[in-house]
């Protein structure tokens, strides 16, 4: 030991260590020595590990890939280096203090590797998951789950928790999007719930559930619904996803006349042929929508382009008609040229356009998170009440009149008169008169409107059940407001207590409010707001409220986390793994959270890096 205090380094540093207290203040933290020296150095490498978070988080914000074909720090600036080393060199050219800062750090310990991202990707996202569920905190909250397969065949479920946050503002966040091999009822359940449980989410606060009509979702004995709540042991009231309602109310009504069926037929013909460049170089009409079974919405499209550009299309056919093209393109021309131009073709386009014009923005209204199961009822009520009143004669008259400017196609051929017929007097032709037309119109147009309305009486029949009824008589604009015996089966689902002298207090007190916004209408969420100082004092009635904004009635959601799931997964994405692209795509799709990391999340996820990595004393966090 003696021979080693004799050591001449040793001297060196014992003097070093004894000037540093000479000229340097004491500290009352009493930080260590080696702290104070590389005090700068640990400020650059902070700076470093921030700015490499700042660029993942930013690509992981925008569905932007990481890597690209050369994974390596020294080939940066060449051309398949990927996005994320592109910009760490864009970075260090913008920040001197950046490039300085790369320029002390161990070749060894560039923190730019592929591991490197997905700790950090994981990491972020473990700590939004904790922020959504720190967020329910004790709140009841509705589960939406919808599925589809990825290009690889994978089925991904997409899990969307709704709840009521601390400033009792509706909210729906992307818990997880869980890929799966099994796609039955049970194994769905157990997905779900485990998701939920391995978030820290306690499965007694499940308020509803809302998926589309699917077996295997809305079965009454084997499906998600019936075993969830069996599992649980417990009422959890299935709300079918009413985007989806309407969307199969418009697929049967519009199926259930041929003519209809002819017309679409006849609209997907004609998208093909303009597809054709021989054609498209020639159309200068607008764009033509194509028809997706899934996607009521793009026949509505379809039908609002084609009443636009109805006599450019026309005028496009005949000309192809009639040119020196290639004979296939003459046939089908002439073929769709006379179906268009046809009398009753212009009618069908124009009544399916006011129906489905109809149904449309109770259709965009249903897809927002603000929209609750109350309004998302009166939204249908108020929509099927629009339809019904179309049906009148003078609506069809009123219609028939506007389409009357489309001219059928003129005949090929003279028309002579037959040979058997030449010692008659003919008066008129034996075939199909106007008459007989519009009389065929104003059928269809009744039938059709029947159809929509008889499909919207049997899908939604959740506005007459109990549960409606309590939900209704929560809505300030009902004559039922705050019927305690109506309100109670809701509350009952939560084994809540009734208490009748808050709901008094509660009623007398909104009744006076109400009158006094001088015709402003608020809606159950705005009415919480603005008067939750006051309801918090009767927790019965706030519970009710919440309750009520608790319910949603669309997946639309997890039709909108598939989006993000294409656009994540990309082609040349195929072979990440599933648990990194569930991080990927929920910081995505989540991206008012991710943008965070680059404020107040920082330091949390430069502390999660740092005791993961054990570079605590790499990056300064003080």
């Amino acid at each position: 030991i003696l021979g080693k205090l004799r050591s001449p380094n040793l001297f060196k540093l014992t003097t070093l260590r004894y000037d540093l207290h000479a000229v340097l203040p004491v500290f009352p933290d009493d930080r260590e020595i080696s702290t104070l020296v590389n005090a700068n150095q640990l400020a650059r490498n902070r700076l470093y590990v921030s700015s490499i978070i700042d660029i993942i988080e930013f690509l992981v914000s925008n569905e932007l890939p990481l890597r690209g074909t050369i994974d390596s720090l020294e080939s940066r600036g060449e051309g398949g280096s990927g996005l994320f080393l592109s910009l760490f060199e864009y970075t260090l050219r913008q920040n001197s203090e950046l490039a300085q800062a790369f320029s002390t750090i161990p070749r060894n310990s560039t923190y730019t590797s592929h591991d490197i991202q997905n700790e950090v990707i994981e990491l972020m996202s473990n700590i939004v998951t904790e922020e959504i569920v720190k967020d329910i905190g004790e709140s009841w909250f509705t589960i939406k789950v919808d599925g589809t397969k990825d290009p690889t065949g994978c089925e991904n479920v997409s899990i969307i928790l709704r709840y009521v946050d601390q400033s009792y503002t509706i909210r729906e966040r992307l818990l997880s999007m869980v890929s799966t091999k099994h796609c039955d009822a049970l194994s769905l359940t157990n997905v779900v719930l485990e998701e939920l449980s391995n978030s820290g989410l306690c499965t007694d606060k499940i308020l509803s559930q809302c998926y589309d009509g699917a077996n295997v979702m809305s079965g009454r004995e084997g499906g998600m619904q019936k075993l969830l709540q069996d599992k649980l042991k417990r009422e959890v009231p299935y709300i079918h996803c009413f985007n989806h309602q309407l969307h199969l109310v418009v697929v049967h009504a519009m199926s259930s006349e041929n003519t209809i069926e002819d017309f679409f037929d006849t609209c997907n013909a004609l998208y093909k042929f303009l597809r054709k460049p021989t054609v498209s170089a020639q159309y200068s009409g607008e764009k033509l929508k194509r028809l997706l079974d899934q996607r009521w919405t793009g026949h509505l499209d379809t039908v609002s382009v084609i009443l636009k550009s109805l006599n450019t299309l026309a005028e496009l056919l005949s000309e192809l008609e009639t040119s020196r093209t290639c004979v296939d393109v003459k046939i089908e021309a002439a073929g769709l040229h006379k179906a268009i131009t046809a009398t009753n073709f212009k009618f069908i386009a124009s009544m399916i356009h006011k129906v489905l014009g109809l149904l449309d923005p109770p259709n965009k209204l249903l897809q927002s998170e603000r929209t609750d199961l109350i309004t998302a009822v009166q939204l249908i009520q108020h929509a099927s009440d629009c339809v019904r009143s179309l049906r009148t004669d003078a609506e069809f008259e009123k219609l028939w009149v506007n389409c009357g400017s489309t001219e059928p196609a003129p005949p090929k051929r003279k028309r002579v008169v037959a040979t058997s017929l030449q010692q008659y007097v003919v008066e008129g032709s034996l075939g199909q008169h106007e008459d007989n037309n519009e009389q065929e119109c104003k059928r269809l147009y009744f039938s059709t409107i029947d159809s929509v309305l008889g499909e919207m009486d049997a899908r939604f029949n959740e506005r007459n059940s109990q549960l409606m009824d309590g939900l209704s008589a929560l809505d300030p604009g009902s004559p039922n407001f705050m019927d305690v015996g109506k309100v109670k089966p809701l509350l009952d689902l939560t084994k809540t207590d009734m208490v009748e002298a808050q709901f008094a207090v509660a009623n007398q007190f909104l009744q006076t409010r109400l009158i006094g916004l001088d015709g402003e209408k608020l809606t159950l969420e705005k009415l919480v707001q603005k008067f939750s100082t006051v309801l918090e004092a009767m927790p019965c009635v706030l519970t009710a409220f919440t309750h009520a904004l608790t319910f949603g009635a669309s997946t639309a959601m997890c039709e909108n986390s598939f989006s993000t799931l294409k656009n994540v997964f990309s082609e040349h994405r195929r072979s990440m793994l599933h648990k990194r692209k569930a991080q990927l795509i929920q910081l995505a799709f989540e991206r008012d959270l991710s943008s965070k990391f680059h404020g107040e999340w920082k330091e949390k996820l430069l502390r999660r890096f740092s005791s993961l990595r054990e570079v605590a004393k790499f990056v300064s966090l003080e």
